[in-house]
């Protein structure tokens, strides 16, 4: 009894690291026995990363200012004459640095084999990161061990079908969320440099959610300025009792990183005639032809974790009348889709509940609400053509939305333990939704 006691109720950082490892151990040993796509990197991914590291072998890394070719093409020649008008610049390199390395120093199978294992070793640490981070939030006010609710919001964290878009095809988002996630946390413990280098990190990882966050720390600089409130910057600032010069070196480590990325994106268009990428107009979705635009229903489709027109892939709807089997499986799909939209819009609410109830949430919930509420105004045809990188960074709000949820909920029982058992069998329909519409991941995402 002594050691349930302090399992639930006493746990330690080592405790609950291991309960971590478990989840996260079990749950890649299920999908890679059981999801059709498994937990490795797709067959074309895996081409395109390797094609991207080969030509900055062969062409030299700083040829192209650091930037590559995005191809899956197997067996090609990577010659830099052959790819001068494709080379992709909404990637550079140092989002990929580890990738580049292990093919650098060892070649593609190695590449192959340990590129993923560094990839999901990297959506680990966010995974503890941010339940470490709902830890501190919701101590004051769950009515639960909080043992209980690190393990719930890492869980729910791993087993998002957004997250497991990012097992099987990692984007940068990857990185940018790790090195965010450990600097806010840095920030928690007061260890205020290594935050510092860790945002530097994060812009050179992803450019667009740094500027993005970097626009909202100047907004509420330049907004605590003109009201002369400065108990803005201590609320909403990760770091306390912040002045107004450490306050910009926050906004200068995500800024400088995400702008040095961006000149050379500007020198590469100004060399070359010609690049792979899509222009801002395109993204947004007003170029002119612009079939992938949903609008912002398009662009809040990633909140059921997969297209419903996942649903009807590889089918032929002229046989629906005829074929019970296929309406049996286009039924549920959709069914399985929409819980998991009514599920995240849940988690949603219970991260409004969080914002006002703990002050300590919003240093780290607003930066990342206000990039993602953003990306999906203004890149309306990359949000709805895109489920996979853009929606990872709402694993954070989904996982501790339903925390804060699960943590305030059954205000009758009186008893941790009868709340404890009333919460488990929800607990375990929202996990298995996650998995089934994970597993309905197509090959691209």
């Amino acid at each position: 009894m002594q050691i349930l006691k302090k399992l639930f109720f006493r746990d330690s950082s080592f405790l609950r690291l291991i309960s971590y490892l478990f989840i996260w151990v079990t749950y890649l040993y299920f999908m890679k026995n059981v999801s059709p796509l498994g937990i490795g990197w797709l067959d074309w991914y895996g081409e395109k990363i390797f094609n991207f590291s080969e030509f900055l072998k062969l062409n030299g890394y700083l040829s192209f200012y650091g930037f590559s070719i995005w191809t899956d093409c197997l067996g090609c020649s990577l010659k830099s004459e052959e790819w001068t008008s494709s080379i992709y610049t909404s990637i550079h390199s140092i989002s990929f640095i580890p990738y580049v390395l292990l093919n650098y120093f060892y070649g593609k199978e190695v590449l192959l084999v340990f590129g993923p294992i560094i990839n999901v070793s990297i959506i680990f640490i966010s995974g503890v990161a941010t339940a470490e981070l709902s830890r501190e939030m919701i101590q004051k006010n769950s009515r639960l061990p909080l043992y209980i609710t690190s393990i719930m919001c890492f869980s729910f964290f791993a087993l998002n079908p957004w997250t497991y878009k990012m097992i099987v095809q990692p984007w940068p988002e990857v990185n940018f969320l790790m090195f965010s996630l450990l600097g806010f946390l840095s920030f928690r413990k007061n260890l205020k440099n290594l935050g510092l280098i860790l945002f530097f990190f994060a812009g050179l990882s992803h450019y667009q959610w740094s500027i993005l966050i970097a626009v909202f720390y100047l907004l509420l600089v330049f907004a605590s300025f003109v009201t002369e409130k400065d108990r803005m910057l201590a609320e909403y600032f990760p770091a306390s009792n912040l002045n107004y010069a450490f306050a910009l070196k926050i906004v200068a480590s995500f800024l400088i990183s995400a702008l040095s990325v961006v000149v050379m994106q500007f020198l590469i268009g100004a060399s070359i005639d010609q690049t792979s990428s899509s222009n801002l107009m395109y993204r947004i979705g007003i170029s002119g032809i612009d079939i992938h635009n949903g609008g912002l229903l398009g662009a809040l489709q990633f909140l059921g974790g997969n297209r419903i027109t996942n649903c009807f892939n590889g089918i032929d709807i002229g046989i629906i009348s005829s074929s019970l089997e296929i309406k049996i499986l286009i039924f549920n799909c959709m069914l399985s889709i929409s819980s998991m939209l009514i599920i995240s819009i849940i988690s949603i609410s219970g991260v409004i509940k969080m914002l006002r109830e703990s002050s300590l949430s919003r240093p780290v919930i607003l930066p990342l609400l206000f990039s993602m509420l953003s990306m999906i105004c203004i890149l309306q045809q990359s949000l709805s053509v895109h489920l996979m990188g853009y929606s990872y960074i709402f694993s954070v709000v989904f996982s501790i939305g339903l925390v804060t949820i699960f943590a305030s909920s059954f205000h009758a029982l009186s008893s941790k333990i009868m709340r404890l058992i009333f919460s488990a069998p929800i607990l375990v329909g929202i996990l298995i939704v996650c998995i089934r519409v994970s597993m309905l991941t197509g090959v691209n995402g």
